[in-house]
């Protein structure tokens, strides 16, 4: 099944790409990565795409990818890379990206396996998205999505964009062949030329699937439905469903504040995340990530672009999703109902786990979500451990004399665990990359140093080095 999904991208990479004269770029790269313990440096592996095992070793990298034709209304452009580790002989090459696009004016079809779009220039713990970071390997599927388009009769002030998508969870999770939906939809307000404000709403659910005892989920069209509507489950689905919602949902609400000078972009954002109701009506205040970002648009300055995270997840709507009844709201329930004896609090949002699902927001082993989120070995099944967490988180970029490309990035955490299993650990991790001025040889070169300090992970530290050349196959 899963070579068959792969291969099936392949052919439409191939179908939409031929006859079609444009340029592709290339890249190919060469890393070597040591640490001091047995495993990286949180910043080592982080918003890495998942193609960073946690040991020492070597990576390599390779890909192509083109351009969008502007000869024809309906553009496309592709785009291949793969992964291989050297010093690692048990470990197969990784299929990183296989895509094929298609654009026609503010609309956009991507077909295949492709990386989010990097945001705030890469500064970002989370690229800027609670929900989908970078931080994990990618998933095929289909994205419908938008630009900003106008809404008419609103003199250009008001646009809104979407997306509307669906994926295959491909990654041996305690749910095999998970399926994965995925809509948003934002609207952008320009009250003044250089305000602008985004509001929005993003929405994922896991289900379908077969779980380890070999009983399959619901997988009907009825069934991706109530998926969509986020409605409770049918015939053949398990209580917990039948009670809630069909699958495992999760989100993001946002918004984002903007000004907009002729050299620089000022930014505030919120990401407010939600498992259920309790969620999206803002009861799990003050959870969410608040942010502050600076960026230039000179982009040979010391200091081109800089971001400073706050992270709150600790709340959760409560310790408690329900409790027992007083005689007082036993009277008033209705004797029928599951939940008969019960008072529903809808605490305890366990953000990014879930009993149906029980590999929650990971993937391959990574959290899909901000990297803050940890995910870790519990009960035999990798999961998320630790979702309770406070967090400070600083970004750096800039050109160093104005020849030396370098980021920083800086973070400290207090973490929680969950409500079922607390721990009480603080971490301190760091990163500093730097490409060398060295304009002579063929090849860049870009070295890293890496650090952990605290409870949460082992006190470590850590060195990279990396080769890598970019350039044109087809111009």
């Amino acid at each position: 099944m899963k070579g068959a999904i792969l291969f099936i991208f392949a052919s439409l990479v191939f179908h939409y790409t031929q006859g079609q004269e444009r340029s592709i770029d290339y890249k190919t790269s060469l890393t070597g990565f040591v640490a001091y313990q047995n495993t990286l440096p949180f910043w080592t592996t982080s918003n890495k795409h998942g193609l960073i095992p946690n040991g020492n070793g070597t990576l390599l990298e390779i890909g192509a990818f083109s351009d969008f034709t502007n000869r024809h209304k309906i553009q496309f452009a592709y785009g291949v890379s793969a992964a291989g580790f050297l010093s690692r002989p048990e470990n197969k090459v990784i299929l990183d990206e296989l895509y094929a696009s298609a654009r026609w004016r503010n609309l956009r079809l991507d077909l295949g396996m492709i990386h989010p779009a990097e945001k705030f220039n890469g500064v970002s713990s989370t690229n800027g998205d609670f929900v989908r970071s970078g931080n994990s390997r990618t998933f095929p599927g289909y994205n419908l999505n938008s630009d900003f388009m106008k809404i008419p009769c609103t003199k250009g002030i008001v646009s809104i964009k979407f997306n509307w998508a669906d994926y295959m969870m491909i990654d041996d999770c305690y749910v095999e062949d998970t399926r994965l939906h995925n809509k948003s939809a934002y609207l952008k307000i320009q009250p003044l030329q250089r305000l602008e404000i985004i509001v929005g709403l993003e929405h994922w659910a896991q289900w379908a699937g077969t779980s380890p005892s070999g009983e399959k989920q619901p997988s009907s069209f009825n069934d991706y439905i109530r998926i969509v509507c986020a409605e409770a489950g049918g015939s053949g689905s398990t209580v917990s469903d039948s009670l809630n919602a069909l699958g495992n949902h999760l989100g993001r609400e946002h918004l984002t504040i903007s000004y907009l000078a002729d050299n620089y972009t000022l930014s505030f954002y919120h990401d407010i995340p939600f498992e259920d109701g309790s969620g999206t009506d803002f009861r799990s205040f003050p959870d969410g990530t608040y942010c502050l970002y600076y960026g230039s648009k000179k982009r040979d300055l010391w200091i081109t672009d800089v971001i400073y995270e706050f992270y709150y997840t600790k709340y959760q709507s409560g310790s408690r999703h329900d409790r027992p009844a007083t005689p007082e709201e036993i009277a008033k329930q209705d004797p029928n109902s599951h939940f008969y004896g019960r008072k529903v609090l809808g605490g305890c949002d366990n953000y990014f786990n879930n009993g149906e699902y029980a590999s929650g927001w990971t993937l391959y082993e990574r959290t899909i979500g901000s990297p803050f989120m940890t995910a870790g070995l519990s009960g035999g099944i990798i999961r998320i451990i630790n979702n309770r967490v406070v967090a400070h988180h600083i970004g750096m970029k800039g050109m160093a004399w104005q020849t030396t490309p370098y980021k920083l990035m800086l973070s400290y955490s207090k973490n929680y665990g969950t409500y079922g299993n607390p721990m009480k650990k603080d971490q301190f991790s760091g990163a500093l990359e730097v490409t060398l001025p060295f304009r002579k040889l063929p090849f860049s070169v870009e070295t890293g140093i890496y650090c952990d300090l605290g409870d949460l992970f082992k006190d470590n530290f850590g060195f990279t080095i990396k080769l890598s050349r970019k350039g044109k196959l087809i111009k």
